[in-house]
């Protein structure tokens, strides 16, 4: 979500920023994402995901808060439709971006609330990245994402690569767990 944290980890700049990030993979995934953060810091964030069975769209509105040096926190609350389940709810989450020398972490936890429909109320990380600069533009590290449901927790853990270039990135990540999953991801940013 947003972008992979307006693509680098780093906070949108004082005139504004807006990002399209692209998800695919081998599990069937589909996700996309437009957001702008504006230069007050408020940040208005559409996006769908698509697994087998279920498609889900989402509205949010969040603040882009520089909590520290190297860190920024940014709570952010959705209005979520689902179409095959017909599911109805909020996600109350928040993205941190972490940036300390060669270290980045991009993380996004969330809660969402049922309030009516065919899908309960569930915990999620999508996705918890941790990279080390590795050379140039590129980065690796370890990506996760994880789930708590009526049955558990489950998670898709393993390494990623980040290349940056002057328009955004390109992340690919190998992932097992639950399944396995191949994913590539394009997140492109306009405004700096």
């Amino acid at each position: 979500m947003l972008a992979a944290g307006l693509a680098a980890g780093l906070p949108a700049s004082a005139r504004g920023q807006t990002a399209i990030e692209l998800r695919g993979s081998t599990a069937s995934y589909r996700f996309a994402d437009l957001n702008h953060t504006f230069s007050s810091g408020v940040m208005l964030d559409a996006l769908y995901v698509g697994v087998p069975g279920q498609d889900e769209f989402y509205l949010g509105l969040g603040y882009t808060w520089k909590a520290s040096h190297g860190l920024t926190v940014i709570p952010l609350a959705y209005g979520v439709a689902g179409v095959q389940k017909e599911e109805r709810g909020v996600v109350l989450g928040a993205y941190v971006l972490g940036d300390a020398g060669p270290w980045k972490l991009i993380a996004f936890a969330g809660r969402f609330v049922r309030i009516s429909g065919g899908v309960a109320t569930y915990d999620f990380g999508d996705s918890l990245d941790l990279t080390y600069k590795v050379a140039g533009r590129w980065d690796a590290g370890v990506s996760s994402s994880i789930y708590q449901q009526d049955t558990g927790w489950s998670h898709l853990t393993g390494p990623v690569v980040r290349r940056s270039d002057a328009r955004g990135s390109w992340v690919l990540s190998v992932r097992s767990g639950y399944d396995t999953e191949v994913r590539l991801v394009r997140i492109l940013t306009f405004g700096e």
